[in-house]
């Protein structure tokens, strides 16, 4: 967008692009400039299966062109994706020392099992000081701790590859797959409502540059849609669409509205009668970005405590209930006749 915007021409820009990214969108671009240099247009040679470009690529590139200002609808996208990568950074700055404490928490137990739970169970079982669950709970650790070799590193390792597993997949989906952040992140408090304000945010802004190139209504609607990368929206745009272009008046009783943003079609039967529209759409495109970065700080400033609380909790509860029956089992031992 930023090369688009400085008026670099397209075909050396791609090429110089493909240059310096590494991997699949590095070929993707040199394939780009390669094609529109032989004389396809950008739309063209986006829509061409062996481009293998994202579908929301292709439909913000289309809405852009078709509103001539690509630039614009490119960095609407952008501002996106740019929220949604950073709060993924967030999210692992977040999650870091809790998953280390789990981690040496883990070893601890391990090293407990393997190591000290015999000789207290041997020492337990000498004074007749253990119960029945105690003495099974005990019986339980020191069966475990003759395979803690085993399976003492696997949990470190196992949290190790998820997390990179994870790390990697959520960088595709913030680069070249938006609407996969949904099942990697949007299951995490606050973030759920990030993506879909950021959403709504770039489907009004590429609503309102539509708009304010004189696309016509029922096809601006479905661009936009389209350029969110939200696969619901774009369906529920087609209806809102097909209703526009009969004539009719767009109703949230209808199917719909239950996945566009609330206020799209009072805006739209509202601003048609008006003239009002267009302003209408850029100052609902600014609110939904900013209720957007909000909930982007509130997760970046929550999550951390919000980890360390779940598994840093847990792992201490956990400790705590498996030394107190032991003590207490001690306890009454030495209490007892």
């Amino acid at each position: 967008a930023a090369l688009v915007r400085a008026g670099v021409p397209l075909e050396p820009a791609l090429a110089e692009l493909g240059g310096d990214l590494p991997g699949r969108l590095g070929k993707i671009a040199t394939m780009l400039a390669d094609r529109t240099r032989s004389g396809q247009s950008l739309l063209e040679a986006l829509g061409e299966r062996s481009a293998q470009v994202p579908g929301v690529y292709r439909a913000v590139v289309e809405a852009g062109l078709r509103a001539g200002r690509l630039p614009a609808a490119l960095e609407a996208m952008a501002g996106s994706i740019r929220r949604l990568a950073e709060t993924r950074r967030g999210i692992a700055a977040a999650a870091l020392y809790p998953l280390l404490v789990l981690m040496i928490a883990w070893g601890a137990l391990a090293f407990f099992a393997s190591t000290i739970a015999p000789r207290l169970s041997e020492f337990f079982e000498q004074f007749d000081l253990l119960g029945p669950a105690t003495r099974g709970l005990f019986g339980l650790f020191v069966r475990c701790g003759h395979w803690a070799v085993y399976w003492g590193p696997a949990v470190p390792v196992a949290v190790v590859v998820l997390a990179g597993v994870w790390w990697f997949r959520s960088g595709r989906a913030a680069i070249a797959e938006p609407r996969r952040g949904d099942r990697l992140i949007g299951w995490l408090p606050w973030m759920g409502r990030m993506l879909r304000w950021s959403r709504t945010a770039t489907f009004l802004e590429v609503l309102a540059l539509l708009v304010d190139s004189d696309v016509p209504l029922h096809d601006a609607v479905t661009l936009a849609a389209g350029a969110s990368g939200d696969p619901r929206m774009l369906a529920a745009a087609k209806d809102l669409a097909a209703m526009l272009e009969r004539g009719q008046q767009p109703d949230r009783s209808q199917g719909h509205g239950k996945c566009l943003p609330p206020l799209l079609c009072w805006l739209i039967a509202a601003g048609r009668r008006h003239g009002t529209l267009l302003p209408a759409l850029r100052h609902a495109a600014d609110t939904y970005a900013r209720r957007a970065r909000h909930q982007a700080h509130l997760a970046s400033v929550l999550l951390p405590i919000v980890f360390t609380l779940a598994i840093g909790g847990g792992i201490t509860l956990f400790y705590a209930l498996t030394l107190f029956a032991p003590y207490t089992s001690m306890l009454r031992g030495l209490g007892g006749p």
